[in-house]
């Protein structure tokens, strides 16, 4: 099914590139930055000196071999920063969702629980009356544990962290090494108690949370009423066009938008009309 492109959820994939790009830019700048200090191998100049002109290198004053040493061990440290920086776009999302589905008539399921991290992805595939997808949100409990070790426990491993890596099944762990070039997941635990963070990590912060997301546009796609989604859809269009309202170019670009970013939805250009009827968008007698 094609994603369902309205205009939270465009908002949502537009944030996660933009961490996604931020955090490999990062990555990759190390990296370059290492191999580029191999061109003053030997020197005894500090980095201000080498590069005066460089922005901000006197907070990083160091000699040319300690700073690529750093640099080469960069990777624990950006993960500490990514994959908090990752969950944190995927549950603003998650939670924006739940309001979503709240507004247009679906009960919060919750048991009596507190809408948090740890629950939300089940509040809502439960309240849409869908199951989860078992394996990620799996591999996402642990991410999040990860995630509370970096921000809670100063990079120490606790039970918590450990208890969500034993709970993984097979399918989770498979998927797991094959974003993590075949580490398993217990090498999260440097085997001193504390993370041991890699470039995997992030690149399955990113992953698990991009999938989580499409999962749940799915459900969206075909829970809602389609009346909802044509209402949606055309509102949407109407605050994005400059075709004059009540014109056959009007009607011709909304019925060509909703199937462009709707196409996951059952919205027919009847449902188109009546939408925009309703929404006071088209007031002419005939729909031509």
């Amino acid at each position: 099914m094609p994603e369902i492109k309205y205009p939270e959820y465009r908002d949502y994939v537009s944030n996660r590139v933009e961490v996604n790009n931020a955090m490999m830019a990062m990555l990759a700048g190390s990296r370059l930055a290492a191999h580029t200090l191999q061109l003053t191998t030997g020197s005894t100049a500090t980095l201000g000196q080498l590069f005066p002109a460089v922005e901000h290198i006197g907070r990083f004053n160091l000699r040319s071999d300690q700073a690529r040493a750093l640099l080469h061990d960069a990777d624990e440290h950006i993960a500490s920063v990514a994959v908090p920086y990752a969950l944190a776009t995927h549950e603003a999302f998650v939670m924006d969702m739940l309001d979503m589905i709240k507004t247009e008539g679906t009960p919060w399921i919750t048991h009596g629980k507190r809408v948090k991290a740890w629950n939300m992805h089940t509040v809502f595939f439960e309240s849409c009356g869908h199951a989860e997808p078992a394996d990620y949100m799996e591999m996402f409990h642990v991410l999040r544990e990860a995630r509370n070790c970096i921000i809670h426990e100063r990079g120490g491993v606790n039970t918590e962290l450990t208890n969500a890596i034993a709970a993984m099944g097979a399918g989770a762990r498979a998927e797991w090494e094959r974003l993590n070039q075949f580490e398993k997941p217990e090498a999260l635990d440097g085997g001193s108690g504390r993370l041991a963070l890699t470039a995997g990590h992030i690149f399955t912060a990113f992953a698990v949370t991009k999938f989580l997301g499409r999962a749940m546009n799915a459900v969206l796609g075909t829970h809602l009423r389609v009346d909802t989604w044509a209402r949606i859809a055309v509102a949407d269009f109407a605050a994005s066009t400059k075709k004059t309202r009540n014109s056959s170019q009007w009607r011709r670009s909304a019925i060509g938008y909703t199937r462009e970013n709707y196409g996951g939805t059952a919205v027919a250009e009847v449902d188109i009309e009546i939408a925009a009827r309703a929404l006071g968008l088209w007031t002419l007698a005939r729909w031509e």
